[in-house]
This record gives structure tokens, C-alpha cells and sequence, in this order.
């Protein structure tokens, strides 16, 4: 199976992997509520949130880890990640475009290891999720 994803050899410090976006709808919030069995009202009941001080139900912080692990798997191929730390920052609101953000920090020539800065944005510059992972990109054919 080619688990895809980039050549170590291609990778430079401060070289970006390619974004990916996603709008944050409600029927994410409900859909990934009942796949991860997350009923926190603040995800999906409107009334209670709000009750709560917030301006809206907002979306669950492992939903948005999942968007980003996603793009870093698109970018270093499956099976590749050794590392994966994220912090939630700010909350994502429905309707909010939710903007991936791979950055190289370091390549360890020795081990072929990739050091990553990662986050995800909102279409105001929101940052709302950042982290860091390790990955072990795969290597040209000799």
C-alpha cells in the first residue's frame, strides 16, 4: 500500500504544506457529537450555551484536531506521525472557515524526522487550535 505523502528530500525548513479548509456547520457539530459520543450541551443546544455566557454553540476542539491531523497525513502520508501535541486556543463557531497551517521547523537528516509547527485559523485570523508533530517521511528509492 503507498501511504503517500511527501519526500523527505523535498522538504526544507519554512516550506508549508498545502491548506485545507473546512465551514464549521452545525451538522458537524450534531454529527461529530453522535461519533464521539461528545453530548456537551454547548455543542448542539443553542439555549444552554448561551445561558452559559457564550454568543452560540461552538465546535468540539477534537473535531478541529481531526481536520488538521488530516491535513498533516495528507501532507507526510498515513502511518507517518510519530508526534502529535495540540492546545485548543479560542473557540470555532458555526460558520467559521476553519484554515489548516503546516510549517517545516527541522529536519533530523539522521533519523529522516520532520519537526512541524501547526494551526488552524478562522477566516479573521482566529487562531484556535496550534501544535506541533513529528513526522518520519518517506524516502526517495535509492
Amino acid at each position: 500500500m503507498d501511504e503517500g505523502g511527501v519526500f523527505f528530500e523535498d522538504l526544507e525548513e519554512g516550506g508549508q504544506a498545502p491548506v485545507r479548509t473546512h465551514k464549521l456547520t452545525r451538522t458537524d457539530l450534531v454529527r461529530y457529537a453522535g461519533a464521539s459520543r461528545d453530548f456537551n450541551p454547548m455543542h448542539h443546544d443553542e439555549i444552554k450555551a448561551q445561558a452559559a455566557g457564550m454568543r452560540s454553540v461552538f465546535g468540539h476542539g477534537m473535531f478541529t484536531a481531526g481536520l488538521l491531523g488530516t491535513a498533516l497525513t495528507d501532507f507526510v502520508g498515513i502511518g507517518n506521525l510519530r508526534e502529535y501535541k495540540v492546545r485548543f486556543t479560542n473557540q470555532a463557531w458555526p460558520d467559521d472557515v476553519l484554515t489548516t497551517e503546516i510549517v517545516v521547523t527541522g529536519k533530523d537528516e539522521a533519523n529522516h524526522l520532520v519537526s512541524l509547527d501547526c494551526k488552524v485559523v478562522t477566516e479573521t485570523g482566529t487562531v484556535v487550535l496550534t501544535g506541533s508533530a513529528t513526522a518520519a517521511a518517506r524516502r526517495r528509492a535509492a
